[in-house]
């Protein structure tokens, strides 16, 4: 969706002739991470976790460890890793990409989902763009710009709608199966839909795995061994903390906020009935 002409400057001499021969003559803009007011978002969930590689980076090993212990394998197993999976029934239309697909021989599959930021449109004029940021990151790394260059911004509420309709489906269908599905999402993004939703997070903090519920590993981007366990029920009917909280409003505001932005001079229309 963004490349970069192979051929065009300034960034055309900077590699290799073959490059772009693969992609119809285009380097992909690609990016892993951004920084938004010295927090840094990851944006390609592979930086986050990779499980479709036996050798995955030293930084990802803590977090590799523990969704293949919570996942019940054992040292010595023979487990089976599958990447984007399509996940489709006419019947019952489920239609669903899985991220990874782990199984031991003919165990219950453990589907494992990783949640990252996407980031905002950018601005093309102030260079906050994809496009026009990685060509001023290359050239800032070659030493042909002095400044970093701007990124695009998070955009953190998009992901956290993606996340709420499939969170609970993907768990429940996992679930059913005998297996389970563990949600991998970066501290970062975690606080943010904390702060946003109705759910009570602190109070589905864990130091137990438990089947049959939403299971939620936290990770750092900057301390990979800090990594925080969320467990708990999908409904609650007691007022106990649940996933479905995460689509509630975690404040109802005064009507005033609304009224107070109807302007008499700014009506769109008058109808009458």
């Amino acid at each position: 969706m963004v490349r970069w002409p192979a051929q065009d400057q300034p960034l055309a001499p900077l590699f290799d002739a073959s490059v772009g021969k693969d992609t119809g003559g285009f380097i992909p803009c690609g990016v892993c991470s951004v920084q938004v007011s010295e927090t840094p978002w990851i944006v390609c969930p592979r930086r986050l976790l990779a499980l479709g590689t036996e050798r995955p980076s030293e930084k990802q090993e803590p977090l590799r460890d523990r969704i293949l212990s919570l996942a019940g394998f054992a040292s010595g197993d023979d487990v089976k890793v599958w990447s984007e999976i399509s996940l489709f029934d006419k019947e019952t239309g489920t239609d669903y990409r899985l991220d990874y697909v782990l199984r031991r021989a003919a165990d219950p599959p453990v589907i494992v989902e990783v949640m990252t930021a996407s980031t905002s449109g950018g601005n093309k004029a102030k260079r906050t763009d994809m496009q026009s940021a990685f060509c001023d990151t290359v050239l800032h790394v070659h030493g042909l710009r002095q400044e970093t260059g701007q990124s695009p911004g998070v955009n953190a509420r998009q992901v956290w709608a993606r996340m709420a309709s499939q969170l609970i489906v993907k768990s429940e269908i996992a679930n059913a199966w005998g297996g389970c599905t563990i949600w991998v999402v970066q501290d970062s993004l975690l606080a943010y839909i904390d702060s946003k939703t109705g759910l009570q997070l602190e109070q589905l903090r864990s130091s137990e795995w438990e089947r049959n519920e939403v299971n939620i590993v936290s990770a750092s981007l900057d301390n990979p061994d800090d990594l925080k366990l969320y467990s708990g029920p999908i409904h609650s009917a007691d007022g106990r903390a649940c996933w479905t909280d995460l689509l509630r409003a975690p404040a109802i505001p005064p009507v005033d906020v609304l009224t107070k932005r109807l302007n008499p001079s700014s009506v769109s229309a008058s109808l009458v009935v």
